[in-house]
């Protein structure tokens, strides 16, 4: 029998440190992300939740939006906010470490400008093709993508036919985009999918036997 797998993807908020590259260093949200994590989830939250967050929301919060599981990379900027509305709706919620950010090694956490004045040919050549230029000390973009799609797959076996939503970073979520959309290793792919702070998209998976669909869905 075939059935549906709705993933809802979220985009932490705005965060603490300034023009910084943010992979895998800790960093809370600020206040206006906590505001941008308010109005993405609006459609989700009851008005008891949202009273925590100090804004006014519609009253309309209908049950059939809210999903069955919630699941967030353990960082702070993600973790957060997440724990808090899978605990006021008496969700299940679970932190997945492979669904961090990419590890930008010495690049992790300094500002832009700092590592323009350092690294400006071997950043170009990084933001033109991941694929080929790790970060110093860091992560491969191929080792990135293999511990997404990892986690990506375990995560439709457990809750195959139910609705997900799934808090993480912007590079995990222009990866799943990629992998709907049947893109791989295009140079400049990544860089050219805009998502700001608290951007949400919504993947179908199709389960037909033992083959899977996905389907962006805008909807």
């Amino acid at each position: 029998m075939m059935q549906t797998t709705k993933v809802i993807l979220l985009r932490h908020g705005e965060c603490e440190g300034g023009n910084i590259l943010r992979g895998q260093i800790d960093v809370a949200l600020t206040e206006q992300g906590k505001k941008q994590m308010q109005t993405a989830l609006s459609p989700l939250f009851s008005n008891e939740f949202s009273n925590e967050f100090s804004g006014t929301l519609s009253d309309e919060s209908p049950d059939d939006c809210l999903p069955d599981i919630v699941m967030s990379s353990p960082l702070i900027r993600c973790a957060k906010v997440a724990q808090q509305f899978a605990e006021k709706h008496q969700l299940g919620f679970v932190i997945e470490d492979r669904f961090k950010e990419l590890n930008f090694g010495d690049w992790d956490g300094k500002t832009f400008d700092t590592l323009y004045q350092c690294y400006a040919a071997e950043l170009d050549a990084y933001w033109a093709n991941p694929w080929k230029i790790p970060p110093p000390n860091g992560e491969s973009m191929q080792a990135f993508e293999y511990r997404i799609g990892d986690a990506w797959q375990s995560m439709l076996e457990a809750h195959q036919g139910q609705c997900v939503l799934l808090v993480t970073h912007g590079g995990v979520i222009r990866h799943l985009i990629a992998k709907a959309l049947g893109v791989s290793q295009a140079g400049g792919f990544y860089t050219s999918l805009k998502l700001p702070y608290a951007a949400k998209v919504e993947i179908d998976v199709l389960h037909d036997s033992d083959k899977q669909y996905m389907t962006l869905n805008w909807g």
